[in-house]
This record gives structure tokens, sequence and C-alpha cells, in this order.
């Protein structure tokens, strides 16, 4: 099973101290936050990682799923501008996918303060919300790039003060029954986005603070990018700086 879609690597990775809210705001600002207009599908939207470039620097992904055979989730990090609140009615990410299924049609999902290097921080929500799955008409290594969206019941809205927080939108597959195995070699991997600007931006996504948790195989809330993370050890293809994923909902001025 490959960890990242490039190649394996079981490396341990140096720990990051997290920044602070001010420096991820301005990191994000030189990352070409908030280029262009947001996909269709990011609507009503509050924040867009960007579109994957297969033509760009380092393309690569990272697995980001739940399925019969594995769990791994990409924690992508986003924050909520000054002076205003939020209220999160979805969430959605675009993944490179081998079987183009949601088995249960769901995605498991979650939105988190304090993530750093080997810490989960603390879980603000948390759900398992019915998704679609929709083709982007992106492609890289032989899969398609699909969009699992999953929007919010009214019971399940959340509220987000201004700060800096991380999200994951994860693919579900797990029914693995006959006479139907929907599941069966099922993967996705999560796409990066290292475009500067990123395709499609909205909002502030900082580089290098992605974390991934896969503890199947040792990996616990490990950085993904930059010159220490998981993705920069030699034969994963560099890039993983930043993801493609985002929020939908409705931005309120303080």
């Amino acid at each position: 099973m490959k960890n990242l879609l490039v190649s394996i690597g079981i490396v341990a990775v140096l720990a990051i101290a997290p920044l602070t809210t001010p420096a991820f705001s301005q990191s994000a600002e030189r990352s070409g936050a908030g280029a262009g207009t947001p996909p269709p599908y990011c609507n009503p939207c509050l924040f867009y990682g960007g579109d994957f470039d297969s033509n760009g620097p380092y393309p690569n992904a990272l697995a980001n799923q739940d399925t019969a055979q594995e769990g791994s989730t990409m924690y992508v990090p986003f924050a909520v501008p000054p002076n205003q609140t939020w209220t999160v009615t979805g969430l959605f990410s675009n993944n490179m996918v081998t079987n183009p299924d949601l088995s249960p049609p769901q995605i498991a999902w979650s939105i988190s303060t304090g993530v750093s290097q080997g810490s989960p921080g603390t879980l603000i929500a948390s759900g398992l919300t019915k998704a679609s799955l929709t083709p982007t008409g992106r492609s890289w290594e032989g899969m398609n790039e699909y969009t699992a969206l999953g929007l919010l019941n009214a019971d399940e809205l959340v509220t987000l003060t201004s700060g800096h927080y991380w999200m994951t939108a994860v693919p579900v597959c797990t029914f693995n029954a006959p006479p139907k195995f929907p599941c069966t070699g099922a993967s996705y991997y999560i796409s990066g986005v290292e475009d500067v600007p990123a395709p499609h931006a909205k909002g502030f996504e900082s580089t290098d603070e992605s974390y991934w948790n896969a503890p199947w195989d040792g990996w616990n809330y490990s950085e993904t990018g930059g010159p220490s993370g998981l993705c920069s050890i030699p034969g994963n293809g560099g890039g993983c700086d930043k993801f493609s994923a985002g929020i939908l909902g409705r931005a309120q001025l303080n």
C-alpha cells in the first residue's frame, strides 16, 4: 500500500513548533491566498486551498481515506479573518481516486485548533455527513480527481470566531460485503497545491502547516511540507506544502 502517491518513505520527521496566528496570516498572504474565483461547488465559499496542477512544481498527493483497508487523515490549515464569525455549512476535499465510489456515501469531517507536530490539538466539531463524489476533470498518475463534498445538517452547523483552525474531509468507503464489493481496492489521495498563486484559491491556507495522521503506518500528526516534511524525504516526490480542500458557509462581520 502506498503512503505517498510517489513512493513509500518511513523516516522520522523533525518536530516543528506551531506558528502563531499572526505568523499564519503572513505566511498565507505570501503564498498567494485568495487568487481568482473559487470553483462552483464551493458556494457559498469561505475557504478553498486551490486547484491541483499536474504540470506544476512537485505535484503530489497523500492518502486521505476511511476505507475497508485503512484510515489516513489530512489536516488542512485555514484562518477565519479578524472581525469575522463564520457559520460552516459544508466541507470538501479534492482527491485522486482509484475506485470512484463512496459506500456509504459519507465523509468524516472535523474542525480543530492547535494541531501541531505529534499533537491532534483540540477538537471543535466533527461528524459523519452524507456526501457526493464528483469529478473535477483533473487527473494524475492514471487516476481521476474527485470532489468529496458533504453538506451539514441544520443541527451540525459550526460557528467559528476569528482564529487559526484545521479542517478534515475524509472520503468513506467501508462497505465490502457480497454481492457487491464497491470498496475493494478503493484508495483516495488528497491533492497537493504548489502553484503560487494557487488557482481559484479563496481565503487563507498557510504553507507547510498541514499534518498527516496515519497511525496504521506510524505517522502521527506529521508535518507534510517544507524541508522537514515527510514529502521532502528522498524518493517521496517533494511538495505537500498545501492541499486542495475547502469550506462552505456564511461570514458575518463583527
